[in-house]
């Protein structure tokens, strides 16, 4: 049961983050210049997160 709570706690955290990248890349856009370099790609970032929580997701349904 623990283990589960760890993972589950992870995907919620991971999903957080991609809610926040999708923040930041939706600033991105609508700023004066979108095409200026950033320091923070976030899409891949929100690719990521997305990822990692649907992994952590089914690692704790397996658990």
């Amino acid at each position: 049961m623990a283990t589960q709570a760890v993972l589950l706690g992870a995907a919620a955290s991971c999903a957080v983050a991609a809610a926040g990248a999708a923040w930041g890349d939706s600033r991105r856009t609508r700023r004066h210049d979108p095409d200026a370099v950033g320091l923070v790609d976030w899409r891949t970032l929100q690719l990521i997160a997305i990822a990692a929580a649907l992994v952590l997701g089914a690692l704790a349904i397996r658990a």
